[in-house]
C-alpha cells in the first residue's frame, strides 16, 4: 500500500487538513482543501484523471475539516459526462442526507439538478458495515471516541500483507487500543498538547510511539500548531504530501537527524574575548557568562548585562545560537530590563548590538518573539526591518496543568 498524506493538520493551522490518498484510488477524509492537495500530489495523472481514478471515499465524521470538499468530488463523479466514474462513499449514519444537503447548498440549482447521484454514487453506513471488500483490501470500521459526534476509524487488511489503520479524530479508547495491537501502521490523532475528551495529544502520543516501536508504526496526524511546536527537538513530525510505503522496513521514521539543523554551517565555537564588551551609543553589552545548551546540538548561549556608560546594570540579554527550524517555537533573543528602562531605544540598540554575535556564528537572521498585543515591541521589530512570520501557540506547564500561550514570531534578516 502506498499512502500519500495529503494533509497532516487540522483547520486551525497552516498545514492541510488531515487526509490520505491510498494507491491513487482511495481517499480517507476529504476536508477543506483536500482537492487542492490531491492536485499537488506527486503521481503523474492529470488533474481530471486524479478525480476520475478515485473509486472509494471513507469519511470518519461530519466536521468540516473532514468532509466539506466532498462536494467537488460529487460534482465530477455524478456527472453524465463521466460515465466511468462510479464511486462508493463509506461514512457514519445519515451520510447520504448530509452530503446531498451540502451539495445542494454548494451548487447552483441547475448544476445540482443535472447530476445523477443515485446512478454513480453508492453510500455505505460505517456503523452497519462489518467488513467491506475493495480490490485487494478488506476494510473494517471501528467506532471511535470523539465526544458527542459519531466518528469511525478504518482498518485496511491487504491480502497477504499488512494492516494499516486510520483513527480519525478520537481520544484514547478501546478501538484505539485494538488498532494499536492489530495494525502494522496506525495514523493516530494527536491534535494538541492538552488532555481532551475529544482528541488524543502529542505529549502522550510521543510516549506511545516509543512504547510501540517495533510493534506498530504510529504516525501522528491531525496536528495543531501547538502539537507541531512540541515535536521539535523530540521527533520529526510528518509533513504534508509525504509518501509512506507500507512495505518499507521503516515506513515512517520520526528520529531526528542532522537535516533538522537549520544551518549546518553555523560556527558553534564559543567566542573567547571577542564579545567581552559590545559598545553602543547609549548602552553597552557586557558579557557575564556563556554555556552550551543541554539539547543534543549543544549550541552556545551568551548572557550579557545591559549597562549604561557609568556601568550601571539596567537589564539582561540572552542570545542563543539557534540551529532548529523556526517552525518550532524558538527565539534567539531574550531581553529583560529594570523598571523605567524598558524603552524602545534601548530594545532597538540591544538587537543591533547582538547582531554582531549572530554574524560571528554564521547566522543570517535573528528570530524574535513578542505577545500579539505588545504593540510597542512590534513597532521596534518593524523599525529593525523584521517581518512577522506567524502567530504561534506554544505549551508550558504551570502547577501541573498544561497551558497555551500565543506569541508572534518575527524574522530579522541581515
Amino acid at each position: 500500500m502506498k499512502i500519500t498524506i495529503l494533509g497532516t493538520g487540522c483547520i486551525w493551522t497552516k498545514r492541510a487538513c488531515a487526509s490520505y490518498l491510498i494507491d491513487d484510488d482511495i481517499i480517507v477524509d476529504v476536508g477543506s482543501g483536500t482537492l487542492k492537495q490531491l492536485f499537488k500530489s506527486s503521481n503523474r495523472l492529470l488533474h481530471h484523471e486524479k478525480i476520475e481514478k478515485l473509486k472509494l471515499f471513507l469519511i470518519t465524521h461530519y466536521h468540516l475539516d473532514h468532509y466539506f470538499d466532498i462536494v467537488y468530488f460529487m460534482w465530477k463523479i455524478a456527472s453524465n459526462n463521466n460515465p466511468d466514474t462510479k464511486a462508493t462513499i463509506i461514512c457514519p449514519p445519515d451520510g447520504k442526507e448530509k452530503i446531498m444537503q451540502l451539495c445542494k447548498l454548494g451548487m447552483s440549482e441547475s448544476s445540482f439538478n443535472k447530476l445523477d447521484f443515485d446512478k454513480y454514487i453508492t453510500f455505505v453506513d460505517a456503523s452497519k458495515m462489518t467488513s467491506f471488500r475493495y480490490g485487494k483490501y478488506t476494510i473494517t470500521s471501528k467506532k471511535m471516541d470523539h465526544g458527542d459526534i459519531d466518528c469511525y476509524g478504518y482498518m485496511f487488511k491487504e491480502d497477504g500483507g499488512k494492516v494499516v489503520s486510520f483513527s480519525g479524530d478520537t481520544t484514547m479508547c478501546d478501538s484505539v487500543n485494538y488498532m494499536l495491537n492489530n495494525s502494522d501502521i496506525l495514523f493516530l490523532d494527536m491534535a494538541g498538547t492538552d488532555v481532551s475528551t475529544k482528541h488524543y495529544n502529542i505529549i502522550d502520543g510521543i510516549d506511545l510511539m516509543k512504547a510501540y516501536k517495533g510493534k506498530c508504526c504510529i504516525v501522528p496526524c491531525h496536528l495543531t500548531s501547538q502539537a507541531v511546536d512540541y515535536c521539535h527537538g523530540r521527533i520529526e513530525a510528518p509533513k504534508d504530501l509525504m509518501i509512506i510505503d507500507s512495505n518499507s522496513k521503516i515506513p515512517y521514521d520520526s528520529t531526528l537527524t542532522k537535516k533538522d539543523i537549520k544551518n549546518e554551517k553555523l560556527n558553534t565555537k564559543i567566542s573567547v574575548g571577542k564579545f567581552d564588551i559590545i559598545k553602543g551609543s547609549m548602552i553597552n553589552l557586557v558579557l557575564s557568562s556563556t554555556k552550551r545548551e543541554s539539547s543534543k546540538y549543544k549550541m552556545p548561549i551568551y548572557y550579557f548585562d545591559v549597562c549604561l556608560p557609568n556601568n550601571e546594570i539596567i537589564g539582561n540579554v540572552t542570545y542563543r545560537v539557534l540551529p532548529k527550524n523556526i517552525d518550532g517555537h524558538e527565539d534567539n533573543l531574550t531581553m529583560t530590563f529594570k523598571q523605567g528602562y524598558d524603552l524602545k531605544s534601548v530594545n532597538y540598540e540591544c538587537c543591533t548590538l547582538i547582531k554582531n554575535v549572530a554574524k560571528y556564528h554564521g547566522a543570517k537572521c535573528l528570530y524574535l518573539t513578542c505577545e500579539p498585543r505588545d504593540f510597542n515591541t512590534r513597532k521596534i521589530y518593524e523599525s529593525l526591518g523584521a517581518y512577522l512570520k506567524e502567530i504561534k501557540t506554544y505549551t508550558f506547564i504551570e502547577n501541573n496543568v498544561r497551558k497555551n500561550k500565543e506569541e508572534c514570531v518575527w524574522i530579522w534578516e541581515f
